[in-house]
């Protein structure tokens, strides 16, 4: 059980981690995108399509990193409540 618990914590962490990373990435596409007047000029420009490709990215791999860090913890609760189960069997 004890084992089933931390790992239900540890994917609970990586969920928060991966939201908190997939919401700094979009406050900065916002402050870029709020910000857009300030670039001028090709190179401005250029480096204003790096950013948008590098905080899409990260967006991305956030949300993948969140969507597989919430089946482990979906896993690990049905494996722990599994092993809850089998425990009250063998009391009774």
């Amino acid at each position: 059980m004890l084992v089933s618990s931390i790992a239900r914590f540890n994917a609970m962490n990586n969920m928060n981690n991966a939201a908190m990373n997939m919401m700094n990435a979009s406050n900065s596409f916002q402050s870029s995108v709020a910000n857009m007047n300030s670039f001028g000029g090709e190179h401005d420009l250029s480096m204003l399509h790096e950013m948008d490709k590098r905080l899409s990215l990260d967006l991305a791999s956030n949300s993948l990193l969140y969507k597989i860090s919430y089946l482990q913890e979906k896993a690990a609760q049905k494996r722990q409540n599994q092993e809850i189960k089998r425990f009250f069997d063998v009391m009774v």
